[in-house]
C-alpha cells in the first residue's frame, strides 16, 4: 500500500523538487565534509615535515632548562633555534642577514635542501641563502665574517622545512650552528631574538607535556601546532577549510528554502485528497502510516542518490585540486556521512514536520469547503523554535568562525530587506487601480 501509495504520488512535481534538494544538501555536505576531513587528517599527518617538530614553543628569551629536561623524561624529542638579524661581511663590503641557530638534530622532521645536498649546520661553518651569496659576491669554500667569528660557508640552502612565509622578513637566510653564537657576540643582554623549540613525541606524549607546560607559560610565550601556526601552511589549512564550510553553509541555505517551498505546495495540493479519504473512512493510523512511509521513503531514496552523487563531486573536485593537495591524502572518517545523513535529517524534519502535520490534519468538511484549512503548530510559535534550533546547529557547524557568521548575518539581513521590500510593493499594487487585464493577472 505504501509502496503504491509512493509510486502514484512521485510523479508529483513537487516531491521531485524535495528530493532533488534533499539529494543536493546530502551531495555537497558528504563531498565537501569528505574533503575537508581529508585534507585536515593529511595536513596533520604531515604537519611535523612542515614544522619540523610535532609541537613549537615561540619565547623571545630562553626557557629553563628544567622544561626541556621535563619533555625529554617523558619521552619527547626536543630541537632549538635561535633566530636574529645581525650585520655580516664579506671583506668591506656588509650585509644585513637573517640567522637562523639550530643544534645538531635539526631537522627534527622533514627534509633541508642544500646545494651540495645533505648538508647540516656545522660547528665552525654556515650555509648561506644563494640570494645572500650574490649578494656579497662568495662562494663554497669562502670565509664570512659573522659578529666577531669567522665561519668558512659549507654550501647554499635552498628550502628549509620550517621556513613558511613571512613578507616583512627581507634580509636573505644564514643557518649556523647553535654552538657558534656565542662566538659571534652577535647575541646579547637586549637584543632581539626569537628561540623556538621543536617537540617530537606520540599525541598521548605531547598532551601530557601540554597540560604540564601551559600553566607556566609567560604571556610572552607561546605553545602551537600545525593549526596554529603563524606560517603559511596554517593559514592556508584555516582558510580552506572556512571556505569549504561556507559552501556547505550556502548550498544547505538554498536546499532548505526549495524544501520549504515545495514541501508546502506538496502538502497543499494534497488536502482535498486526504479529506476525501477521511471521508470514506480512512482512520488517523492509516493516513499517518502511509504519509510517514512515504517521507521516510523519500528521505532514503535522497540519502542514497545523495551519496552516490556526493562521492562524484568529491573525486570530481580531488582532481581539480590535485595540483595544489598533497600527492596522497588518507581516507576520511565516518563523520562527513553522519553529518550528511543528519543534515538531510534535520532539514527535513525543520521545514516537513509542520506541513505534513497540516496534510495529516485536514478535516473531512474540507470536500464541501476548501477554505477549511486545519489550525495546529501556530506560526507564531513554530517559527521561532525553528529559528533557535537552527542557530543551534549553524554554531556547532561553524564554531568560531568570524567569516561564516558574518556571511550568515549578511544573508539574514537581505532576506528580511527582499521580505520588507515585497511587502511594501504589494501595498501599493493593492492601492492601485489597473483598469488593463493583463496587467491586473501579472499583479
Amino acid at each position: 500500500m505504501i509502496a503504491r501509495w509512493f509510486w502514484r504520488e512521485w510523479r508529483s512535481p513537487s516531491l521531485l523538487i524535495v528530493w532533488l534538494a534533499l539529494s543536493l544538501a546530502v551531495a555537497c555536505v558528504l563531498a565537501l565534509g569528505n574533503i575537508s576531513d581529508r585534507m585536515e587528517k593529511g595536513l596533520s599527518q604531515q604537519s611535523r615535515e612542515f614544522m619540523a617538530g610535532d609541537r613549537a614553543l615561540r619565547s623571545s628569551r630562553e626557557v629553563p632548562q628544567a622544561w626541556l629536561e621535563e619533555a625529554q623524561k617523558r619521552g619527547l624529542k626536543v630541537g632549538k633555534q635561535l633566530t636574529f638579524a645581525t650585520m655580516t661581511f664579506a671583506g668591506d663590503t656588509p650585509q644585513l642577514a637573517n640567522v637562523k641557530a639550530v643544534d645538531d638534530i635539526y631537522p627534527m622532521y622533514g627534509d633541508l635542501q642544500t646545494n651540495p645536498p645533505g648538508l647540516k649546520p656545522q660547528a665552525g661553518s654556515v650555509l648561506l641563502a644563494p640570494r645572500l651569496m650574490a649578494l656579497l659576491n662568495l662562494k663554497t669554500g669562502d670565509t664570512i665574517d659573522v659578529g666577531d667569528a669567522t665561519l668558512r660557508i659549507a654550501g647554499e640552502v635552498i628550502q628549509e622545512p620550517d621556513s613558511g612565509f613571512n613578507p616583512f622578513q627581507m634580509a636573505p637566510r644564514l643557518m649556523m650552528n647553535l654552538a657558534d653564537v656565542d662566538k659571534t657576540g652577535a647575541v646579547q643582554p637586549g637584543s632581539r631574538v626569537t628561540w623556538r623549540y621543536k617537540f617530537g613525541g606520540s599525541e598521548n606524549q605531547l598532551d601530557s607535556y601540554e597540560k604540564w607546560l601551559l600553566p607556566q607559560l609567560k604571556p610572552e610565550q607561546r605553545w602551537y601546532g600545525l593549526e596554529q601556526d603563524e606560517g603559511a601552511l596554517g593559514r592556508s589549512m584555516e582558510r580552506s577549510q572556512q571556505f569549504l564550510l561556507l559552501s556547505a553553509l550556502l548550498t544547505l541555505l538554498l536546499a532548505v528554502a526549495a524544501v520549504a517551498v515545495a514541501m508546502n505546495h506538496y502538502c497543499r495540493s494534497r488536502y482535498d485528497l486526504v479529506a476525501i479519504l477521511k471521508t470514506l473512512g480512512a482512520g488517523r493510523a492509516q493516513l499517518r502510516k502511509l504519509i510517514v512511509g512515504q517521507w521516510l521513503m523519500v528521505l532514503t531514496l535522497s540519502a542514497v542518490t545523495g551519496g552516490a552523487i556526493g562521492l562524484l563531486f568529491e573525486n570530481v573536485l580531488m582532481v581539480l585540486l590535485k595540483p595544489v593537495l598533497p600527492a596522497a591524502l588518507p581516507p576520511a572518517s565516518l563523520w562527513p556521512w553522519l553529518w550528511a545523513l543528519g543534515t538531510m535529517t534535520v532539514i527535513s524534519l525543520l521545514v516537513g514536520l509542520r506541513p505534513y502535520r497540516l496534510l495529516l490534519a485536514t478535516q473531512p468538511l474540507r470536500v464541501l469547503r476548501n477554505d477549511v484549512v486545519a489550525n495546529v503548530w501556530p506560526l507564531k510559535f513554530y517559527l521561532p523554535i525553528v529559528s533557535v534550533v537552527v542557530v543551534l546547529l549553524l554554531a556547532g557547524l561553524m564554531g568560531g568562525s568570524m567569516l561564516l557568521w558574518a556571511v550568515l548575518a549578511g544573508a539574514v539581513v537581505l532576506a528580511l530587506l527582499c521580505g520588507v521590500l515585497g511587502w511594501m510593493l504589494l501595498n501599493v499594487l493593492r492601492r492601485m487601480t489597473l483598469k488593463s487585464l493583463p496587467l491586473r493577472l501579472a499583479v
